[in-house]
C-alpha cells in the first residue's frame, strides 16, 4: 500500500494546481498526506480485523474522525461524522484510491476482487464505484504475481470494459478535474501501462492534471506491485507520516507480510518497497563483536527501517534489510555483513541496545567501538531515516567508507 501513499503525497500539491508535464519535484515542503492515505490505512486496518463490511465501516469512521481535515468529499465527510452505516450510492474515485491493501491481503485474484467489492460497497455501492475498486485491485494483484502490462491491460479491458488503448499524450491536453471512478481509474491504469519504473508511473499520472493525488495514488498502488520503489523515495515519504498511521503499517508488516503468501514468481527480483536479503549478495559475520548501545526510535522511524536500503549506484556502498527483528548492513561490493542490530519494543518507543560488528580485518578494518557506534548512527540515521546526521569520519577515512554518502538519504526538498 506504500505506492498509494507515495502517489497521494506527491500529488497533494498538484490537485488544485494542475500541471501538464512530467518535470516537477516529487516532494516539497508543501507536500502532505490526504484522505487517500488515511483511507488506505483504514482499509488495511479493517482487513487485519476481519475484512467484513462492519470492519471497513468501523475502521473508516475511526481514522476519518482522527484526521477530520484530510480533504474528504462532502458526501463521504458527512457519512464519516454521522452515525449512519448505510452506503450512499457513490461512484466517486475514493473506492479505488483506498483499495490497494485488498490486493496484498488476498491469496488469489478472485479474493482480491471480492475484498475490493466489500471495501467499496460500504460507501460506494454504485456499480461504477465497485467496478473501479475491483479493476484497480485486479491490476495490482496481476502485477504482484508478475503478469506483464499487456496481460494486465487485456484482463481489465475484457472484464471491466475500460478503454485502455488511449495514449497519455492524447488524454493530457483535454483531461480535466474529475472525481468519478469511470473518469479516473482508466486514466490511472494507462499511466501505469505507459511507465517504465515506479517514479515514471507517478509522474505520468500527475502530468495528466485532474484529481492529481487520487490519480497518482491509484497508479502508484499498481506500480508498487510491478516495480521496485527506490529507497530514497520510501525514505522521503515517511517524513510526512505520523506515528498513528505508521503503527498500522507496522501491524501490517507484522501480521500480513508474515502470513499472506507472496505470489510473486521470483523472490530474488526486487519489487515493491521492502528490500529482502535475496536482492543482493551477502555473507555472514566472520568474527562478530558485540557493543552496548542505546538508540531510541519512534513508530514512524521503525516502520521506515523495515523497508531496508537497496544500492542505486556505485557510490552507494551499503545494502540493508530487516529480517527477524534485526536490521542488517552489508557492504555492497563484497557482501560482507558489517553491522547487525536487534530492534525491540519498549513502553513508548523502539530501542537498540546491542550492536554486533564485524571484526575480521579481511572484511572490515575498524577496531574502535566508539567509531563504530558513530558510523552506525550515520548509516542508520542518514541512509535509512533521511535525517541530517553529521558525517562521523574525517575526510581521509571517508574516502574508504563514506565517499558519495554525504547527502545520501537526506530529504529532497
Amino acid at each position: 500500500m506504500l505506492g498509494a501513499i507515495i502517489g497521494d503525497i506527491v500529488g497533494s500539491v498538484y490537485e488544485f494546481n494542475n500541471i501538464k508535464t512530467k518535470d516537477f519535484p516529487l516532494f516539497s515542503k508543501r507536500s502532505f498526506f490526504t484522505d487517500d492515505t488515511v483511507m488506505t490505512i483504514a482499509v488495511a486496518n479493517a482487513l487485519m480485523n476481519g475484512g467484513t463490511a462492519d470492519n471497513f465501516i468501523d475502521s473508516m469512521k475511526k481514522f476519518g474522525r482522527l484526521y477530520p481535515d484530510s480533504g474528504y468529499g462532502s458526501h463521504f465527510g458527512s457519512w464519516l461524522i454521522s452515525d449512519d452505516r448505510e452506503p450512499y450510492n457513490s461512484f466517486g474515485n475514493g473506492s479505488a484510491m483506498r483499495v490497494s491493501p485488498c490486493s496484498w491481503f488476498a491469496k488469489s485474484l478472485d479474493e482480491a476482487e471480492i475484498l475490493a467489492a466489500v471495501s467499496a460497497a460500504v460507501t460506494h455501492n454504485h456499480s461504477e464505484g465497485i467496478k473501479g475498486a475491483q479493476a484497480t485491485a485486479a491490476a495490482i494483484y496481476l502485477a504482484r504475481i508478475g503478469k506483464s502490462r499487456t496481460e494486465i491491460k487485456e484482463y481489465i479491458e475484457d472484464i471491466y470494459e475500460y478503454n485502455l488503448s488511449r495514449k497519455l499524450d492524447d488524454i493530457r491536453p483535454v483531461y480535466r478535474f474529475n472525481e468519478t471512478c469511470q473518469e479516473t481509474v482508466p486514466e490511472a491504469i494507462i499511466a501505469f501501462l505507459e511507465s517504465h519504473d515506479f517514479e515514471d508511473a507517478i509522474r505520468n499520472a500527475i502530468s495528466l492534471g485532474g484529481d492529481s493525488d487520487t490519480l497518482a495514488a491509484i497508479t502508484g498502488s499498481i506500480a508498487e506491485a510491478a516495480y521496485y520503489i527506490p529507497s530514497i523515495i520510501t525514505t522521503n515519504a515517511f517524513h510526512y507520516l505520523d506515528d498513528s498511521l505508521s503503527s498500522v503499517i507496522n501491524a501490517w508488516l507484522d501480521k500480513v507480510n508474515t502470513f499472506v503468501i507472496n505470489a510473486r514468481r521470483d523472490d530474488s527480483e526486487p519489487f515493491g518497497a521492502i528490500v529482502k536479503k535475496p536482492y543482493w549478495k551477502t555473507r555472514e559475520f566472520s568474527k562478530p563483536h558485540s557493543i552496548k548501545t542505546e538508540f531510541h526510535l519512534t513508530e514512524t522511524q521503525y516502520a521506515r527501517i523495515r523497508f531496508g536500503l537497496l544500492p542505486e549506484q556505485m557510490e552507494d556502498k551499503w545494502f540493508a534489510y530487516f529480517e527477524g527483528g534485526q536490521i542488517c548492513f552489508h557492504r555492497s561490493w563484497t557482501g560482507a555483513k558489517i553491522y547487525e542490530a536487534k530492534i525491540e519494543k519498549a513502553d513508548s518507543c523502539y530501542t537498540i541496545s546491542n550492536l554486533v560488528v564485524e571484526r575480521d580485518a579481511e572484511f572490515y578494518s575498524n577496531t574502535d567501538d566508539a567509531e563504530d557506534i558513530r558510523l552506525f548512527r550515520f548509516l542508520f540515521g542518514r541512509g535509512l531515516l533521511g535525517l541530517d546526521v553529521e558525517t562521523p569520519f574525517n575526510p581521509d577515512s571517508e574516502t574508504d567508507v563514506l565517499r558519495g554518502w554525504s547527502n545520501f538519504g537526506k530529504m529532497i526538498l
